[in-house]
Parts: structure tokens; C-alpha cells; sequence
């Protein structure tokens, strides 16, 4: 009797250490408020506040709650574990407001404060701060340069800028030539189409900063490919960049400005400040690899360091992926967007063995044979895509 008392007792236990832990990892609190950024604007009493539940990247729930007359709202009994994290979503005058992403596994108590704006059509307030160009390296392969092209747009006023009548927020005049466009996370390009070589985005433009990253590359021929870089809307400053002692940059119209030092790596940047809206600015990229050899650039560090240079941050990124739930996608030519998985995880391919080579884990025989790899199954995408398939 004894014996089964004490089993009794020892389940009775195991249940309330096991109860007592479940109900510990479900303690977390999201709490907040969601307050009008734009002066005199209306109040935001009984808006719905979403809060999106992610379990290691997936959405595992969605949650409502009501805004307060004050505007404060609660959500209770959230996992804290590590793989949880969280979103919260506020919609307003058709726009959605999104939150940082949020985690509970350090502090299960959190406050998130949400923004929402009237909207404009206005585009006054609206400016490049700078837009940086990086040649970020070239395959002779496939006779193109690589680049990144990195813009901060600021939209200086207290209003969410909903574009123009047709719905156009930002055009980016790219390069002429430019092909496998790449929109990258981090920012609402909307519906994002290419015209007469002009990439327009259609998501909403909030108040404050944000980066847009593209990602692209410019035919050549030779040792030598031009640039044409357009501007479209107000811009503080265009830049240029390349690393120094590679390839070499020439214009007309803008200023070499000098080099850079950035841990250890320098940059030769041409620049020029607030180009006219309507001017076209030609660059040239000489001292290129003709096809058949290959002179090799560290994308992924080299892209890293050249965007803390110029104080970039593409925020939000993961908040993007998730928010969104879709797939990269590149820009094609006619307006529509195709998936990417293939070419980005070659390109990923290709970073992982400059890093490695660099840190010292590959020697150089290694590095060549395995990139030589990758190269070729790139290329053979290329001309699949371009359908030429079994082509030279």
C-alpha cells in the first residue's frame, strides 16, 4: 500500500513539474500601442492588431485583439521558446504597419510600439538620400558584370506615400542591358515590373528610411563594359564603387572621389551630388577578364563591407520573408517575375567558396576545380533559361 502511495504521489508529482514547465514556456506577453504618426490625423480606437506566431520560420497561429480607446492592446500565455518568434500587423487606411520581428526567449515581457500614417500621393517629401553602385565582380563565362545596386529612400514626411495615379511609388532607372534583375528582401516593392528599362516599384512608402537592394548584371564584351545610370526622382548622392587594384572606373560626369579603407579591403569610388532628375551618367568598367580567364572578387565579404561604408542596413529583412511568405523572385523583362531558387543558391554556392578560400580552408587548386563547377552549372542555367540548351 505504501509502495503504491508513493508511485501515486511520484506521477502526481511528474504531472505538476511537467504542467508547471509547460505552463512557464507559455508565460510570455506581448503588450503595446498603436498611435497616429501623422499630425491631426484620425484616431486608431478599435483597430485590429494581428499578432503572427512563427515557429522555426513557419506561421504556426494568428491572433486578434482590439485597440483600446488609448490605443494599448495585449496578447498573453505566448511561447518563449527559441524558435518562436512573432510579428504584429496593423492595418489603416489600406495600408499594413508591420513590427519588428519579436522574440521571448530572453525577455518574455516585451512592448512593441506600432505607427500607422495617413496616406499621400504627394511624391514631394520623397528623395534618394544616396544610391551606391558596386561592381561586385564579373564572369567571363557568361560576359556580364555582377552588381549590387543599394538606394536609401526617404520619405521625409508624416504621410505613407501611395505613388502616383497609375501606382507607381519609386522608378529606378537601371543600366541598359541589365538582365536577371533581383529585387532583394528588406523592402515592399509591391508589384515590382521593368519599363523601357526602368524597374518601378507599387508598395506603400512610410515615413522614415528604407533600403532598397537590387541585384543585377550588365553585358560586356571585350575587357571593357559601360554603365548607364539614369535618374528618375531627387537624389542626394550617386556613387560608383569597385575595389581598388581590379577593375578600373572612368566618367565624364562624375568626380573620382579617392579610395576607402574598410577592414583591410579599399574601394576606388566615383561620385557626384544631387545629379538632375532626367541626366543619364555613363560609366566605364575597363581591365575586365576576357572570356576564358577570371579574375576573382569575394562577393559576399566585399558586398558586406562596402554596404557598412556607405551606412546601409537593409533592416527587416527576416520581418520581409515571413511577412510576405514567398519566394525571391527575379524581374523579367516583359513585366512578370519568375522563381530563382536555382541561380541564388548557385550564387550562395559561389560566396561560400570565396569565404572559405579566404579564411584558408580551401587551397587554391581545391577553390578553382569546385568553382569551375558551379560556374558551369550556372551557365548551362543561363542557357536554359535563354533556351539555348546545348549551345556553345
Amino acid at each position: 500500500m505504501h509502495l503504491r502511495q508513493a508511485f501515486l504521489l511520484g506521477c502526481f508529482a511528474l504531472f505538476v513539474v511537467t504542467f508547471s514547465s509547460a505552463q512557464a514556456q507559455e508565460a510570455g506577453t506581448i503588450s503595446g500601442r498603436v498611435q497616429n504618426g501623422t499630425s491631426g490625423g484620425g484616431s486608431v480606437a478599435g483597430l485590429t492588431v494581428t499578432l503572427r506566431h512563427f515557429t522555426g520560420m513557419q506561421l504556426a497561429e494568428e491572433r486578434q485583439a482590439q485597440v483600446g480607446q488609448d490605443g494599448s492592446f495585449v496578447f498573453e500565455g505566448l511561447a518563449t521558446g527559441d524558435q518562436d518568434a512573432y510579428l504584429l500587423v496593423a492595418r489603416y487606411a489600406g495600408v499594413e504597419y508591420v513590427s519588428p520581428m519579436v522574440q521571448l526567449n530572453q525577455q518574455p515581457q516585451q512592448t512593441v510600439e506600432l505607427t500607422v500614417y495617413e496616406t499621400t500621393n504627394d511624391a514631394k517629401a520623397v528623395r534618394l538620400n544616396s544610391r551606391s553602385i558596386v561592381i561586385a565582380g564579373a564572369s567571363p563565362e557568361l560576359r556580364s558584370v555582377d552588381v549590387m545596386d543599394i538606394l536609401i529612400v526617404e520619405n521625409g514626411g508624416d504621410r505613407t506615400y501611395l505613388g502616383e495615379a497609375n501606382g507607381v511609388v519609386l522608378r529606378i532607372p537601371l543600366p541598359q542591358g541589365a538582365q536577371e534583375i533581383s529585387p532583394q528582401p528588406g523592402f515592399n516593392y509591391g508589384q515590382p515590373r521593368l519599363e523601357n528599362g526602368v524597374l518601378l516599384t507599387t508598395g506603400p512608402l512610410p515615413p522614415g528610411q528604407q533600403t532598397v537592394v537590387l541585384s543585377y548584371t550588365v553585358p560586356y564584351e571585350g575587357t571593357r563594359a559601360t554603365l548607364s545610370v539614369g535618374t528618375a526622382m531627387p537624389t542626394g548622392t550617386l556613387r560608383v564603387l569597385v575595389r581598388d587594384g581590379t577593375y578600373r572606373l572612368s566618367s565624364r560626369s562624375l568626380i573620382d572621389t579617392g579610395t576607402v579603407v574598410v577592414s583591410g579591403v579599399t574601394y576606388r569610388v566615383l561620385a557626384v551630388d544631387a545629379p538632375v532628375v532626367g541626366d543619364t551618367h555613363m560609366v566605364q568598367v575597363s581591365g575586365l577578364p576576357r572570356t576564358g580567364f577570371l579574375l576573382d572578387l569575394p562577393l559576399g565579404p566585399s558586398i558586406a563591407i562596402t554596404v557598412g561604408l556607405i551606412g546601409i542596413i537593409a533592416a527587416g529583412t527576416l520581418a520581409f520573408i515571413t511577412l510576405q511568405r514567398r519566394r525571391s523572385r527575379t524581374v523579367s523583362p516583359d513585366g512578370g517575375d519568375r522563381v530563382s531558387d536555382e541561380r541564388l543558391r548557385l550564387a550562395a554556392e559561389l560566396n561560400r567558396l570565396d569565404e572559405a578560400r579566404a579564411a584558408g580552408e580551401l587551397d587554391e587548386a581545391e577553390y578553382a576545380e569546385r568553382r569551375s563547377v558551379v560556374l558551369r552549372q550556372l551557365r548551362e542555367l543561363v542557357l536554359r533559361e535563354k533556351g539555348l540548351e546545348g549551345g556553345p
